[in-house]
């Protein structure tokens, strides 16, 4: 009898092509940098199925922004959805704050979209408006730490 490997038939070389939620993991580094770790990016990752027959499974990413002076509040702006029948790309991006819905984005227009949606007005405001709180919530504490 032969030995045979059940692993045969997976591929396990590295690929290049980085997933949507990778790109948006590099990108959580920039915002704390930009406000000073007054603000944080996290990504959540989940498995979910399409509402479509038969149901096609996908992942998706939710983009929060984290306040952590303010008890660790968190922002839901926007959600990724990847779909397993069509690989890393192209996805569709949903942005909570002002219910525009992208679809088919392709890994070169990726990041461009993400900073596209997150530069709509409302999203802007409720990001800036997070930092600020923030910022006071600080002031706060070091007026109290001075009495």
């Amino acid at each position: 009898m032969s030995e045979k490997s059940i692993w045969d038939n997976l591929n396990f070389t590295e690929s290049s092509e980085k997933s949507a939620y990778s790109l948006l993991i590099e990108q959580s580094e920039y915002l704390i940098e930009k406000t000073s770790g007054e603000l944080r990016m996290e990504v959540e990752a989940v498995d979910a199925y399409t509402d479509e027959e038969p149901p096609i499974p996908a992942a998706l990413y939710m983009l929060y922004v984290v306040a952590p002076k303010l008890g660790n509040y968190r922002r839901k702006i926007l959600t990724v959805t990847e779909y397993s029948k069509t690989g890393r790309f192209p996805v569709d991006i949903y942005c909570h704050l002002s219910n525009d819905k992208m679809q088919k984005i392709d890994a070169n227009n990726f990041i461009d979209k993400i900073e596209e949606i997150l530069s709509k007005s409302i999203v802007k405001s409720s990001i800036e408006n997070l930092y600020r709180q923030s910022k006071e919530v600080e002031k706060e504490l070091l007026n109290l730490q001075k009495m």
